[in-house]
């Protein structure tokens, strides 16, 4: 477990994000707002003997920390303030018990810092920013490709900005921007946050990484675009093909969103690149496109999506 920490903070500091650490105490108000990882009918696990009368209560969540962290630095005037906290969070249990998890949070607002030929941009970061961030973590327990998205009704999130993270029926966390109405509440700007069970993600950890030969053949690419209800989730796409059991289709990836003129209102085209290679030989055109227009032809019938031309 141990192990999997030190990977997990040298992962966070590759990209850029610092680790803080918070005292485990909050107010009454925050744990009513941020309920974390757990139900949001959980009850707090109230401390007796507070440091603090303004944090009588165990935090639920290591957001309210986290924000505490913030406004720190926004009173010092920085720019930007990108952290972490890996840490424990609480709640009170139907036995009259405490109970516990091991959780990593993260706040990120304003720009990333520029380095070499890109010093002088300035990029703020956003929703994508923030799942590619929570990807990369995925990408360490080697979950990248079972996870999944799904629309958050966490009412502390953006309902537009926000998703909810999960592995099979096993939910891991969340992402999302920081509500409008309660960043103004909190006296904060807009930011992006997320949280993750790690003992969840240590469950899917694996005990041996295996490597593969690089492949002795090339792959070929195809594009398919389509047009699908703005609700649509993408991902629905990638797991349909993936668990055709193809054996040339080797990684399918969704890499455009387009809403807008020529595209209906409620409606949003989704670009989706197909990668297609033999372990035997180099596959023609002619393969390649058969296959592709099989594959085109029954992604519209499953899914009732029309192509974009």
């Amino acid at each position: 477990r141990l192990l999997w920490e030190r990977r997990l903070r040298s992962v966070l500091a590759g990209e850029g994000v610092t680790e803080v650490i918070n005292l485990p105490f909050t107010s009454k108000q925050l744990n009513r707002t941020f309920t974390g990882l757990w139900s949001p009918t959980t009850a707090a696990v109230t401390v007796l003997n507070p440091l603090a009368k303004e944090n009588p209560e165990m935090r639920l969540s290591l957001i309210p920390g986290l924000i505490d962290n913030l406004r720190l630095n926004l009173a010092h005037k920085v720019k930007s303030f990108h952290a972490y906290h890996l840490g424990k969070v609480f709640c009170s249990t139907a036995i009259a018990a405490t109970g516990e998890r091991t959780a990593v949070g993260g706040i990120l607002y304003g720009p990333r810092a520029s380095h070499g030929l890109r010093l002088r941009e300035e990029r703020p970061i956003g929703f994508l920013e923030c799942k590619g961030l929570v990807e990369t973590v995925l990408g360490l327990f080697r979950l990248e490709e079972s996870a999944r998205w799904t629309r958050s009704e966490l009412e502390f999130l953006h309902p537009g900005k926000s998703a909810n993270l999960q592995v099979g029926d096993t939910a891991l966390g969340y992402l999302g921007e920081l509500h409008p109405n309660l960043a103004d509440q909190l006296g904060v700007p807009p930011v992006l946050l997320f949280e993750l069970d790690l003992e969840k993600l240590l469950e899917y950890a694996p005990r041996r990484i295996v490597t593969e030969s690089l492949p002795r053949f090339p792959a070929v690419e195809r594009d398919v675009a389509i047009v699908v209800d703005r609700e649509f989730a993408s991902q629905q796409i990638i797991s349909w093909i993936v668990a055709l059991g193809e054996p040339w289709i080797e990684r399918v990836e969704v890499f455009d969103q387009y809403l807008g003129a020529p595209i209906p209102d409620g409606k949003k085209s989704l670009a989706y690149r197909v990668s297609y290679r033999a372990e035997d030989k180099t596959l023609t055109d002619l393969e390649v496109n058969e296959l592709h227009q099989k594959l085109v032809g029954r992604l519209g019938e499953t899914f009732g999506a029309e192509r974009r031309s």
